[in-house]
């Protein structure tokens, strides 16, 4: 899990410089690209922008996909191509950036983070994913190939929902929006992790449960910080007067927001559930250590009397009748024994036992 950035490459550059702020991927960069309308689609790959041409598709909406950003040649071809300002690309360039929306011209610029379960499931992995919606067109740009983002190409593809009949803001919702719904997924098997961690610490807690809960408790607060900013984006989106966002869409901006609220709701809840149960865990702990002590303190209550016997009978002294008797061992052996079964008896009537 990325926790601390390395913005400091940029120390002392100009503004607008292309320099790649993250994670280094592979070098070469790939378009994967869709031009549709409610009467068919066209689907093309390319390593190469140059053979891209938006004007041979007007009256087209398109999405351009594209990941290899550490390309150089790669991202200023995009840039030249496509018209985007030098900050816009440095924006893309820095994997670290906070979600946000801005507007540039004729064009809006959004990033969010893409968050999903490594393998293992047991850490979230984070991916940054940057949009850049223009008249009829949407841009993103990943880190890496691989994505949450292939139910938008099944329904490009299959004509399914309202993709292929609506415009290119519809399409950077859509995207967002799956993005979102993939929260909920990371947010879910967190919450099947705590309740886990709720059963097994009622039963038995060990000292592994308590990182367990420190681990889970930093994946909830890395989450928390990458999904607030997000329905704030989706506020502004929805509130922004600009004409690339049409009416339409407003309603499914505003039904983005509700999904985010109730993410970073249940994240909270989460939070909560975690601080109950460490104070769970020590209190199961303390628990335990304090019945120890009771059987400690309840043996050593016993063997008082009884190392006094003993240690009587183990003074040097000439003169003790009960040494000399046949009987006075076992005597001594039966009033012990009898001590232990009468202090047994009166813990137990006191409830020590």
């Amino acid at each position: 899990m990325k926790k601390v950035g390395r913005r400091s490459q940029k120390a002392g550059l100009p503004p607008g410089a292309l320099v790649t702020v993250g994670d280094r991927g592979r070098e070469q960069g790939h378009v994967h690209a869709f031009w549709y309308n409610a009467d068919g689609v066209s689907e093309e790959r390319s390593d190469q922008i140059t053979g891209l041409d938006a004007n041979a598709h007007d009256g087209l909406v398109g999405w351009l996909d594209l990941d290899g950003l550490e390309n150089d040649r790669f991202v200023a071809a995009i840039a030249e191509k496509f018209g985007l300002h030098p900050l816009l690309i440095e924006d893309v360039l820095n994997f670290d950036q906070r979600p946000k929306l801005e507007e540039y011209q004729d064009k809006l610029f959004v990033v969010v983070k893409m968050l999903s379960m490594d393998p293992d499931a047991t850490h979230v992995r984070i991916e940054q994913i940057s949009f850049v919606l223009a008249k009829d067109l949407v841009l993103s740009f990943q880190e890496r190939p691989g994505d949450v983002l292939d139910p938008i190409r099944d329904r490009i593809r299959n004509d399914l929902g309202r993709v292929r009949r609506s415009g290119a803001d519809y399409l950077l919702y859509a995207l967002i929006d799956v993005i979102v719904d993939n929260y909920f997924l990371v947010v879910e098997h967190l919450g099947r992790r705590i309740e886990e961690l709720e059963r097994k610490i009622s039963l038995r807690p060990d000292e592994d449960d308590l990182l367990t809960i420190q681990e889970i408790r930093s994946q909830l607060i890395m989450l928390s910080r990458h999904v607030l900013p997000v329905r704030e984006l989706a506020g502004r989106l929805n509130t922004l007067h600009n004409d690339l966002i049409e009416k339409n869409t407003r309603r499914y901006l505003n039904d983005l927001q509700d999904h985010t609220l109730y993410i970073t709701d249940s994240i909270s809840t989460f939070r909560d559930m975690l601080a109950n149960l460490e104070n769970t865990w020590h209190a199961g702990v303390n628990l335990r250590m304090g019945q120890v002590m009771k059987l400690l303190t309840i043996i050593s209550t016993i063997f008082i009397p009884l190392t006094f016997i003993v240690g009587v009978y183990g003074m040097n002294f000439h003169y003790m009748p009960e040494l000399q008797w046949r009987y006075g061992y076992f005597l001594a052996l039966g009033v012990m024994g009898l001590l232990v079964v009468i202090m047994l008896l009166l813990f137990k009537k006191r409830g020590w036992l």
